[in-house]
């Protein structure tokens, strides 16, 4: 299940992989231990199916750090949260998104 605009949707295991990976842009390792997969190629593979069955664009391509964690704060993440995730410090995080935000000409900090 994931959540948008205030509601609880219903999908399948390989959607959801897909919507996550869409949203987030991690690593299908990632993917997988979030929604609860035994490794990433279980992950990936149902994802893929998914996309091929519903017409969805694949593949879907890993963004880089700075991006991710800019996105995940923009989804709702703390930094803290965050921060765990990568095994770094808060400033350390903060410090990568903020970077990857002007070179790309985005909003700081991330809404």
């Amino acid at each position: 299940m994931m959540y948008g605009l205030g509601q609880i949707i219903d999908m399948t295991r390989g959607q959801e992989a897909y919507e996550y990976r869409k949203q987030y842009r991690c690593s299908w390792s990632s993917v997988a231990a979030e929604i609860g997969y035994c490794n990433s190629q279980s992950a990936l593979r149902a994802a893929k199916s998914y996309a091929d069955s519903s017409g969805m664009p694949w593949p879907l391509r890993k963004a880089s750090k700075g991006a991710c964690i800019y996105k995940g704060r923009q989804h709702g993440m703390t930094w803290m949260a965050i921060a765990k995730n990568y095994g770094q410090t808060i400033a350390a995080i903060q410090r990568c998104a903020y970077k990857w935000a002007k070179r790309y000409g985005k909003t700081w900090p991330p809404r």
